[in-house]
């Protein structure tokens, strides 16, 4: 059965950590501050950012009637799901699978900034060095 804009959006949304805001100036769903999804304004389809343009290549290959690009998405790792092909099944895996993946990136991303004491400690540092120069 087909989905409609407001059925594939509550979809999205009920994803543990979405969040819904703009994205160019457009309601779009998001998830560990990234963009997820969102319905296409013109388009009957949902948007899906993908990992990589070899994801999105490999999909529009292995699924041409369910995913599609316009013109506009041919130079990003964006892909277009046609809401008359998509159930919420598929659209929730998909989903599930970016939201994990964006989840991995940003606990790497986490684990990559420093504590907050060290990098107070190193203000502390560069204040200390400033008033010595200064003397």
């Amino acid at each position: 059965m087909p989905l409609t804009r407001t059925e594939a959006r509550k979809i999205a949304l009920s994803l543990s950590g979405t969040d819904e805001r703009p994205y160019f100036n457009r309601p779009s769903v998001f998830i560990h501050d990234q963009f997820l999804t969102k319905v296409h304004e013109k388009e009957d389809a949902m948007v899906l950012r993908v990992s990589s343009m070899e994801m999105r290549d490999m999909m529009l290959e292995a699924e041409p009637k369910l995913f599609y690009i316009t013109d506009h998405y041919r130079n990003f790792p964006f892909v277009l799901a046609r809401l008359k092909t998509l159930t919420q099944k598929v659209l929730k895996e998909i989903l599930v699978g970016r939201a994990t993946q964006l989840a991995l990136t940003a606990e790497k991303a986490a684990k990559r900034k420093k504590p907050l004491k060290k990098a107070g400690a190193k203000k502390k540092l560069a204040k200390k060095s400033a008033k010595r120069v200064r003397r």
